[in-house]
C-alpha cells in the first residue's frame, strides 16, 4: 500500500521523477507487482489520485507513461480502461507489465482491450518484463490462456528468433522456456544438453524434437539421447530409423529409463533385429546394469545363466541389476 501512495504521490507531483521512479518500478518481482495490483483497491487504502475527475485530469495531462500506468490500478473501472488505451500507444516494458497485469481485470472491456494492445507489445524486453507477469497470474480463471496467446504471437511474428534470444538467456526459468520456443535448432540443441533448469531442458528436447526435418534429423536425436529426461530420450529414440544398428543404440538400450529401453527394442525389432541377441552380445564384450536389466525384460529363460553369472560381479550396480533382471525374468517367463 505504501508503495501505491507513493507512486500516486509521484504522479501528482509532476513527471520529475518518473524516470527514475520507473525504473525502480521494473526493477520489483513479478509476484510483487501482482501484490501491489491487489493493494492499490480501494484507494483509501493506499493514497488517492483524487476523485475520478481530478484522476482523468492527470491522466491527460501527465505525459509520462508512469501516469497511465498507476492510472490502471485505480477502482474506478473507466478509469482503468482509459488508462490502459493510453498505454496500449505506449512503447516500453513499463507499459507492457501494466497492460499484463490488466489482463486479469474483473471488467470485461478492461481485460479485453488488454490483452488487444499487449499482443502489440512484443519487443524483446518487453517481452522479458511480460512473461513473469503472465506467468505469476496464469492461475487465475480470468487470466486462464493469456500467457498460451501472447506465446501464439510471438510464435507467429516475422522476427521470432531475434525476439527468443533475449528471453532465453534471462535467470527466470519461464522466461527461458518461452524463449526457446523462439530459437534456432543450434539454440535449442545446447538449451537441452546444458542448461542448468530441468523443466528447460525438457521443453528444448519436445520443441526441437518437433521440429527436426531433413539429413540431420537422426544426428540430433541421437545427442538428444544424453538429456536427462527420459520422456525427451525416449522420443528422439522414435525418432531414429527403423534399421539402425544396435551399435548406435547401445546407450538407449542400457538406459535407466524402462522405457527408453523399450523404445530401442522396438526400433531393434522393426529392423528385424533380435533385441535379446543384441543384449547378449553387449553382455559378452561390456555388462552394465542397463544391460542387465534390458535382457531381463525382453530375453528367455536360458538367459537366466548370463544374469546368475553377474550375482558376484565386483561392482555392487551389477549386483543389484543381476538380482532385479533374474526376478522380473522367472515373473515374466513362468506361468502364473
Amino acid at each position: 500500500m505504501r508503495l501505491v501512495a507513493y507512486l500516486r504521490g509521484v504522479v501528482q507531483a509532476g513527471d520529475g521523477d518518473a524516470d527514475a521512479v520507473a525504473a525502480r518500478v521494473m526493477g520489483l518481482s513479478a509476484a510483487t507487482l501482482v501484490r501491489m495490483d491487489r493493494a492499490a483497491r480501494p484507494r483509501a487504502a493506499a493514497g488517492a489520485l483524487g476523485g475520478p475527475a481530478a484522476a482523468r485530469v492527470l491522466l491527460r495531462t501527465r505525459r509520462h507513461p508512469l501516469a497511465a500506468a498507476v492510472t490502471s490500478l485505480d477502482e474506478n473501472g473507466g478509469l482503468r480502461e482509459e488508462a490502459v488505451v493510453r498505454l496500449a500507444a505506449e512503447p516500453g516494458p513499463l507499459a507492457s507489465v501494466f497492460l499484463a497485469l490488466r489482463t486479469d481485470d474483473w471488467v470485461d472491456s478492461v481485460r479485453e482491450r488488454a490483452l488487444a494492445a499487449l499482443r502489440w507489445h512484443d519487443e524483446p524486453d518487453e517481452v522479458r518484463a511480460v512473461v513473469p507477469v503472465l506467468d505469476a497470474l496464469r492461475g487465475r480463471t480470468r487470466s486462464k490462456g493469456v500467457l498460451h496467446a501472447y506465446r501464439e504471437v510471438l510464435l507467429a511474428g516475422p522476427r521470432q528468433e531475434a525476439r527468443g534470444r533475449a528471453p532465453a538467456a534471462e535467470e527466470q526459468p519461464s522466461v527461458r522456456r518461452l524463449g526457446m520456443e523462439l530459437l534456432d535448432e543450434d539454440a535449442l540443441l545446447a538449451i537441452a544438453l546444458r542448461d542448468s533448469d530441468h523443466a528447460c531442458r525438457t521443453a528444448a528436447g519436445h520443441a526441437l524434437l518437433a521440429r527436426l526435418r531433413g539429413r540431420d534429423r537422426h544426428h540430433v536425436a541421437l545427442r538428444l539421447l544424453r538429456v536427462s529426461d527420459p520422456r525427451v530420450r525416449e522420443r528422439a529414440v522414435e525418432v531414429l530409423p527403423a534399421g539402425i544398428e544396435p551399435a548406435v543404440l547401445a546407450g538407449a538400450l542400457a538406459d535407466r529409463s524402462a522405457k527408453v529401453r523399450d523404445a530401442a527394442r522396438r526400433r531393434l525389432q522393426a529392423g528385424g533385429t533380435d533385441p535379446a541377441a543384441a543384449y547378449r552380445a553387449f553382455l559378452r564384450t561390456g555388462p552394465s546394469p542397463g544391460m542387465l536389466l534390458g535382457l531381463a525384460e525382453c530375453g528367455e529363460d536360458a538367459d537366466l545363466d548370463i544374469l546368475h553369472a553377474h550375482l558376484d560381479a565386483e561392482r555392487s550396480a551389477l549386483r543389484r541389476a543381476a538380482r532385479a533382471g533374474a526376478v522380473h525374468l522367472v515373473r515374466r517367463t513362468t506361468p502364473s
